[in-house]
């Protein structure tokens, strides 16, 4: 089946070369509007459905009566090609490209990779074209995709020929959070093309692994930790466990062990690297160094117990009895005398160290 390929470059402001069309299509004068990033004809009668491409990829449908095609955002640098096609009829095909070109595309930046990084900072990166002049020197901006504000990069770095080739914003809050970022270059004597990516910041963020706190005893294991990121606010982990050699995502008494943790935003494809392995302690067998809280816990009841002990300690030299004599009562000789006592042997030659006084008991009778 033969397609009508009609392939227009226009001359107007935006850069395109126009063909003569045949004056019974439908649709007419395909241009594209940069400023409303929008693909638009002059439609002559009715269609069922446009549908638009870019380099052969569909990526949306005509709006307001098939008069244009919306897209969210549009080269600035590298040539693509933007087709319409109809759903239903005849076999139709109408294409333009977009932007022109300028200068040589072997002088223009290469390999052009951006990414988020510490929470803060946002990097990009990128090589000299393999035919750019001696003289050629690069120049990084991000773009707003709404507004097109324009910023250029503070921080670069330089090869050891002195073109830039690596550049870094320090505040990455402070950035939207979809760009467009360019590299344009310069020269005396040639025009040099731009190169462009467009990026989604959440997207090309490089998450840092977060730290693990943890409380644990002998029968459980307590662990914490919190991600940080501007253009992230959901994450999911990977929590690794070591334990006499063996890997564990559940604790149970879990002892002493080492655990490490990555992250990554939901929805997200790419995975921190592993944090630094971490230590915990949570059954101390012998020689083991107790923990701060069972020495303050043991300091606490030594305090408590020190008064109860010093009133044992009374009671044993009769302190309490000289401070607080007991009160006088009646004696049985015997019974008082005898019962709870010690027997003592009783060395009648060595000399008692107290004049104690002795008293003869006459035992008369029973009763």
């Amino acid at each position: 089946m033969a397609l009508v390929w009609l392939m227009v470059f226009l001359t107007s402001v935006s850069g395109l070369l126009q063909m003569e069309e045949d004056p019974n299509l439908l649709i007419k004068n395909l241009r594209m509007e940069p400023g409303e990033r929008r693909l638009t004809w002059d439609l002559h009668g009715n269609v069922s459905e446009i549908m638009c491409f870019i380099n052969s990829k569909l990526i949306t449908k005509a709006i307001d009566n098939n008069r244009y095609c919306r897209f969210h955002v549009l080269p600035l640098c590298e040539v693509k090609n933007f087709t319409i096609s109809l759903t239903k009829g005849p076999p139709f095909l109408m294409g333009i490209q977009y932007p022109l070109q300028e200068g040589n595309p072997g002088a223009a930046a290469q390999r052009l990779d951006c990414w988020v990084h510490d929470v803060d900072f946002l990097t990009c990166s990128w090589e000299v074209g393999r035919e750019a002049p001696s003289d050629v020197q690069y120049r990084l901006y991000w773009q707003a995709l709404r507004t097109h504000r324009e910023q250029e990069c503070p921080h670069y770095e330089t090869d050891d020929r002195g073109k830039h080739v690596r550049c870094r914003f320090n505040d990455v809050s402070r950035l939207p959070k979809q760009l467009q970022i360019l590299v344009r270059g310069t020269s005396h004597g040639a025009r040099i093309p731009c190169l462009d990516r467009s990026v989604e910041l959440s997207e090309i963020e490089r998450l840092s692994p977060p730290n693990i706190t943890a409380m644990c005893n002998k029968s459980y294991s307590m662990m914490e930790w919190k991600a940080s990121s501007h253009v992230n606010l959901r994450f999911e982990y990977q929590l690794q466990i070591q334990k006499l050699q063996e890997n564990f995502f559940q604790i149970h008494n879990p002892g002493n062990y080492m655990a490490r943790l990555k992250v990554k935003g939901f929805f997200r494809n790419t995975w921190s690297e592993w944090s630094a392995p971490q230590y915990f302690v949570c059954d101390l067998g012998e020689g083991s160094q107790w923990p701060n809280w069972l020495l303050t816990t043991l300091v606490l009841l030594g305090t408590l117990l020190v008064p109860g002990l010093a009133v044992v300690l009374c009671g044993r030299y009769s302190v309490l009895q000289k401070l607080f004599p007991p009160i006088p009562h009646m004696k049985d000789p015997i019974t008082d005398n005898l019962e709870g006592s010690k027997l003592v042997a009783w060395e009648a030659s060595r000399a008692s160290r107290e004049d104690c006084p002795v008293a003869e008991v006459q035992v008369l009778g029973e009763t």
